[in-house]
């Protein structure tokens, strides 16, 4: 049986060249990316998860992720509410 050439887009490329994303570009912040962004804990981030504020978006099966989309609209929210 033959392999379908489609390629997930979480699978890396090493027959061509890429130029690396500035983290601004990112869709999605690997756990301790969003904890550095958001200068809180990992639990934090989780609880953050539970309640709503953040998505969180399994990868691998080991591997899960923070979109950048929730992550910049919880800053919003925030410094909305802090003006």
């Amino acid at each position: 049986m033959e392999r379908q050439s489609q390629r997930s887009p979480f699978e890396a490329s090493w027959n061509r060249s890429v130029t690396p994303r500035s983290s601004d570009d990112a869709l999605l912040y690997r756990i301790h990316i969003a904890e550095a962004k958001l200068g809180v804990s990992r639990s934090t981030i989780y609880r953050l998860v539970n309640e709503g504020q953040l998505v969180l978006i399994k990868i691998g099966k080991r591997s899960s992720g923070i979109t950048a989309a929730s992550l910049h609209a919880l800053i919003e929210r925030n410094k909305t509410a802090s003006c």
